[in-house]
């Protein structure tokens, strides 16, 4: 039985009594926007469908050395005469991000606030990845480090977070949307999965 048929079948059982009028182009009319309306359902389906599993896992990289050199730094000072800290370093660099086809695809950008005591060196990292499919994410990132030279800073990044796409500035189709990401690093990359949740 076509589709057609169907719909017209369901309209005949549960019709009011005007339906059973002569008032035949009505229902026919009535007939043909639903199964419009039914094939439009079924292809947002699909293409919903098709979105959905293609936004599932995202992945980017950057080049660490991209990154060192858009360096900038920003000059820390004791506050009070008897401080507990003993050096402190406040960087912050941006860097493109490429997807795994090896094509620029936004841009990742972080501070590092590094704060040397007695007890080791501490650092508070605030990473911001903004990607040219609308991807709006941030996060934050404590971690301890061996020392204070550049390459021990960027390689810091390394975590394991949830994040959630909270901001939105024009196209975002991951608003509001939560990612398990994984970021890593090697000797020339650092690098970001990312799986919704």
């Amino acid at each position: 039985m076509t589709l057609k048929k169907t719909i017209y079948l369901l309209l005949l059982i549960c019709a009011p009594s005007w339906a059973y009028s002569n008032n035949d182009q009505q229902l026919i009319d009535y007939t043909d926007t639903g199964t419009q309306m039914l094939k439009t359902l079924k292809a947002d389906d699909t293409l919903s469908s098709s979105v959905c599993k293609t936004q599932r896992k995202l992945s980017y990289y950057l080049y660490i050395d991209d990154f060192l050199k858009s360096f900038i730094e920003i000059p820390t000072s004791d506050v009070s005469g008897d401080s507990s800290t003993i050096s402190s370093a406040y960087l912050a660099g941006r860097a493109p991000i490429y997807n795994m086809l090896d094509r620029k695809a936004g841009t990742c950008s972080a501070s590092f606030l590094c704060m040397q005591n007695a007890e080791g060196i501490f650092t508070d990292i605030s990473n911001y990845l903004s990607a040219d499919n609308g991807l709006i994410i941030s996060w934050f990132t404590p971690t301890t480090l061996a020392n204070l030279e550049l390459d021990s800073i960027v390689h810091s990044m390394v975590t394991e977070c949830i994040v959630t796409a909270s901001t939105k500035i024009g196209f975002n189709p991951y608003y509001g949307k939560k990612f398990n990401m994984i970021v890593s690093s090697d000797n020339e990359k650092i690098y970001f999965k990312l799986t919704r949740i």
